[in-house]
């Protein structure tokens, strides 16, 4: 039923406008709530990009006033209270119920509702009780949140590596993903396998960046897509030949196939093909044919790209009501997918070496991270350690029993050497008293904590002993270390090489047969170290 006044209409599309700012508001007051406990959370468990999470609640909120606005739509009886209420004493809602009614006082009633209306601008007067406090609340709450995700906080640098790592993932996926484009347009001769190949490849390393949660993961998903692109690169579909020729020359029902294979005769692969055709329609060498199938995957290589559609065809060759032609015709699809690839297989090696290579260079980049993150944070550490190095080499040995220097400075000298010992614990003692060598089979934590930190490993560790006697002469000297980056006894933070013995450890893990308990036993060895 239609209005009595068509000003009612715009009465209702300002009711309706301030519907939505009431939900507006309270909504976005709602998400500042949420954004605060967000960013609040984010500075005690890991919330990568907090801040773009914030901007996500701010527009969902935003969004939901929207369906509340299209839900809540204003109904017409409160159109027409309203329109009554701003002095028009009940002319309109009594209009609306006499609207069917033609008797003369009916028709004198709307004729005096209409002027009545005409008289004031109903949009205008009306007045909607809107709380702006829940505006300014909201904006109050979404600024706190905000100055919250910049704190640093107890996970700060776990959640500043999440990061790096989502987004460098990101950037190598793409890479990736570009250089599988980029093969395709360059060899257009790969048949549907093989490019079926790369891009499940591609499919399964996008599903575990989706997944990875750690660094590890990310370097685990690349080597598996490192490793694929190896095990495709040296593919050889003359194997899958040879395993179609030597099932079928098995059999006398696919005997003739396997000499027309071997002869690699087109016209007489045609002519096997029809007289197969007919033979499987008779009862039981449909059957046959299935079995033959399955020794046809037995004998193929391991990861070949041609296994899986063989083994939909001796499925569909099982099962009953299969069609003989559609049979044939699936046999010599494969025969002539197997054909180009041998002929195209160079081409499709360079491609998965090529795709391989990004892989490999994708690994580089996501295991530099953590090592660039390290020594932003750990430069400080490192300065120390440094200077506690120098520091310690201010003494030297004479070849007399003197020391010269200071306790307090703590130079000297300490001779002699014992039996059994390295050159590099000849008497050499830093820090002590001059003349004051080490005693046989103490324990020398210095060594230890070149690389690692001892307390976050678990204690003490075990002490070693060696059998020697100290002698009443010797010296010590420093060597440059052979093959080493650094000068003989210079600290390391173990930081710096964190990530590359982590790295090795993934990748020794993913290439041997390693029990899932020792894989989770070396994961929480690496993350105690963080």
């Amino acid at each position: 039923m239609k209005y009595p006044h068509r000003k009612l209409y715009s009465l209702k599309r300002k009711m309706h406008f301030c519907i939505w700012l009431k939900a507006l508001f309270f909504s976005l007051a709602a998400a500042g709530i949420l954004a605060l406990l967000i960013s609040v959370l984010s500075l005690f468990t890991v919330i990568p990009f907090v801040q773009i999470k914030l901007l996500y609640i701010l527009a969902a909120g935003a969004s939901l006033s929207v369906i509340a606005a299209v839900i809540l739509t204003p109904r017409k009886k409160d159109v027409l209270i309203a329109a009554d209420s701003l002095g028009l004493n009940e002319r309109v809602i009594t209009a609306w119920y006499l609207m069917n009614d033609t008797s003369p006082v009916a028709e004198l009633q709307r004729r005096d509702m209409a002027a009545a209306v005409d008289a004031i601008d109903l949009k205008r007067e009306f007045k909607a009780d809107i709380r702006y406090r829940f505006l300014l609340a909201a904006a109050v709450l979404f600024c706190l949140a905000y100055a919250v995700s910049l704190f640093p906080g107890r996970v700060w640098r776990q959640t500043r590596l999440r990061e790096a790592l989502i987004t460098e993932m990101k950037k190598q996926e793409k890479n990736i993903e570009e250089k599988l484009n980029e093969q395709k347009e360059k060899h257009p001769e790969l048949t549907e396998e093989q490019l079926k190949e790369l891009e499940e490849a591609l499919e399964r390393l996008k599903d575990e960046f989706k997944k990875a949660k750690t660094e590890e993961d990310a370097l685990k998903a690349l080597a598996q897509m490192e490793n694929k692109m190896k095990e495709l690169q040296s593919a050889n579909p003359l194997k899958d030949i040879s395993a179609l020729i030597d099932a079928f020359s098995a059999s006398p029902l696919t005997s003739g196939l396997a000499d027309a294979l071997s002869e690699d005769d087109k016209n007489l692969l045609e002519q096997e093909l029809a007289k197969l055709m007919s033979d499987i329609e008779q009862e039981g060498n449909m059957k046959e044919l299935a079995e033959i199938l399955e020794k046809v995957l037995e004998n193929m290589p391991a990861g070949s790209m041609f296994a899986e559609s063989v083994q939909e065809l001796a499925m569909s060759a099982a099962s009953e009501g299969s069609d003989a032609s559609d049979v044939a015709r699936s046999i010599s699809e494969i025969i002539e997918n197997i054909g180009e690839a041998a002929e195209n297989g160079q081409s499709f090696a360079q491609a998965s070496g090529e795709i391989g290579n990004a892989s490999r260079a994708a690994r580089r980049a996501i295991s530099s991270i953590d090592k660039s993150l390290a020594q932003a944070g750990g430069s400080q550490g490192g300065t120390r350690s440094a200077e506690n190095g120098q520091g310690n080499q201010s003494g030297e040995g004479s070849g007399g029993s003197k020391g010269q220097g200071s306790k307090g400075q703590g130079s000297g000298s300490g001779q002699g050497a014992g039996e059994g010992s390295t050159s590099e614990d000849a008497g050499y003692n830093e820090g002590d008293e001059p003349g004051g060598g080490r005693a046989p089979g103490q324990r020398k934590e210095k060594e230890y904590e070149r690389i690692y930190v001892p307390e976050r490993l678990g204690g003490e560790g075990n002490e070693s002993t060696l059998p020697g006697n100290k002698l009443e002469s010797g010296s010590s000297t420093f060597t440059d270390a052979e093959g080493a980056p650094v000068q003989k006894g210079a600290m390391i933070p173990y930081r710096d090489v964190l990530t590359e013995y982590r790295q090795q450890a993934v990748q020794t893990m993913e290439r041997q047969e390693i029990p899932a308990g020792l894989k989770t036993l070396i994961r929480d060895y690496f993350s105690s170290l963080e």
